[in-house]
């Protein structure tokens, strides 16, 4: 019996001895990302209706090869479920290394994921080279130490580099989608160039972790217009049909009290700092479309007044976003899904053991809007390549499995697993956690220890600005 991962949509064993004729069929009645891998008495047929297709004909047929040491005649029938498959490395908290990214997507491109999701800027570093504003690399991309450890952090990717990634990627068929965030997580922006905020005072990159106050003043032309231009050169580095603009995590403290802002609500007659968000976003989604690009934002980012366009990847989760999502869903957004509870591998295999990733059911209401899944890996405490792998795998295995093949058996997946683990290690040597789903109590003390970790002298007086911030809001909409 055969363990190929992700699962096949069909698997039927015939008899006798694989001949030797090899032969590649084009098909255009199969789906663009399908394919048709006969093994017979002839040989080896390969058909497909595009190169995609082909590719992961080849990937299975490889798989196939390794399990065995005489081919088996069998043929496997296969197309994906979801057209977006897709994992994002978090390069701003810690940097990799061009080489370091290329071995997870080499692992990618085996497990038949498509999207590599390039989380290039954040308040702890700006990784991408930005020829029209050069100070984002010179001082954003240093941090000169994390949390108090006195360790210096630093790295970008230049033009060069970025080329690399992207045509390492197309040759196995992987869209890159970079990700600038804005209007939050910017302080590595402003620590570059102070004028960006609403106060114009000078900040570092910052050296802690969380939400911060200070974000792009939505207000000011001059930052509009800075981070039109950044799209701009960003659009014109990757090829990919999607850039994300992040959204997230943007508290109004200083918007709430900055004249820029007031300026800007009264001349586009909006009724509060949430819709103000809207109307920057939405500025930034019209720029992304002038040049040929659809936008992705964070749920929490996705203001009533996001251009219909826009896809919404979400990760938080409470009823009334889910409903928000069905709503969403319903009128066609593309929806991707990254719920925290369950495709956030940066958090411990105690709260998100290998089996939760698994069973991750997507509402059966918006099941046909869904668009794809993506693992997301946040790289705050993860400061070097061996542990992001040990973090992601096998749980990135789980969620290809299901973005491919949908719904399925576990018991099943366990024994694919196993087989997939040894020969994925085998051909791009790569950590994978051995036990996934730990013991209880281990379990409990890993999760104890995340938060522990999490836990700093600045995490009361955040959660009391956000406190702030939530109750201002709140105070405005009862207004209206």
């Amino acid at each position: 019996m055969l363990n190929i991962l992700p699962k096949p949509k069909s698997i039927v064993y015939g008899y006798g001895t694989v001949g030797d004729e090899y032969v590649v069929t084009l098909d255009k009645e199969l789906p663009e990302e399908g394919y048709r891998l006969i093994l017979n008495e002839k040989g080896i047929e390969i058909q497909y209706s595009s190169d995609k297709g082909k590719f992961y004909a080849a990937a299975t047929l490889d798989q196939i090869a390794a399990q065995c040491e005489t081919l088996p005649c069998v043929t496997v029938e296969d197309a994906p479920k979801y057209p977006y498959r897709g994992f994002m490395i978090d390069c701003a908290r810690h940097f990799f290394t061009v080489e370091e990214l290329k071995k997870q997507i080499n692992v990618m491109a085996e497990l038949k994921l498509n999207k590599f999701h390039w989380h290039l800027t954040d308040d702890q570093g700006w990784r991408i080279e930005i020829k029209k504003y050069p100070l984002l690399t010179e001082i954003g991309s240093v941090r000169l130490s994390t949390r108090g450890d006195g360790r210096e952090v630093k790295g970008f990717y230049t033009a060069e580099d970025i080329k690399d990634v992207v045509e390492f990627c197309a040759e196995r068929f992987i869209e890159v989608i970079p990700e600038i965030d804005m209007p939050g997580h910017f302080t590595s922006a402003i620590a570059s160039y102070p004028e960006l905020s609403c106060h114009g005072r000078q900040l570092k990159v910052s050296e802690r972790f969380g939400i911060h106050r200070d974000i792009a003043c939505a207000g000011k032309d001059e930052t509009v217009n800075f981070c039109k231009d950044v799209l701009g050169e960003v659009a014109s580095l990757f090829p990919s049909e999607y850039v994300h603009l992040g959204g997230d995590e943007a508290p109004k403290l200083n918007w709430y009290e900055c004249e820029h802002c007031r300026k800007r609500l009264e001349e586009h007659s909006l009724a509060d700092e949430k819709e103000l968000q809207g109307w920057f976003t939405n500025e930034m989604i019209a720029h992304l479309a002038s040049l040929g690009k659809k936008a992705v934002v964070w749920n929490d980012g996705a203001s009533v007044n996001l251009d219909k366009n826009a896809a919404v990847q979400y990760w938080k989760q409470s009823s009334a976003l889910d409903k928000e999502l069905v709503k969403e869903a319903k009128k066609g957004r593309e929806v991707i899904l990254s719920p925290f509870f369950y495709f956030y591998f940066d958090y411990p295999h105690g709260m998100t053991p290998l089996k939760k990733t698994f069973d991750y059911k997507i509402p059966s209401e918006i099941e046909n809007n869904v668009k794809g899944l993506e693992g997301t890996l946040w790289t705050e405490y993860v400061s070097d390549v061996r542990k992001l792998e040990l973090m992601a795998y096998p749980r990135l295995f789980a969620l290809a499995d299901k973005a491919w093949s949908g719904e399925g058996d576990y018991t099943d997946f366990l024994v694919r697993l196993d087989v997939f683990a040894e020969f994925i290690t085998d051909k791009f040597p790569v950590a994978v956690t051995v036990k996934p789903n730990p013991s209880f109590l281990k379990g409990k003390k890993d999760v104890l220890m995340f938060f522990l970790n999490i836990l700093d002298r600045n995490t009361l007086r955040v959660a009391r600005e956000l406190r702030k911030d939530k109750r201002i809001a709140s105070k405005r909409k009862r207004k209206r």
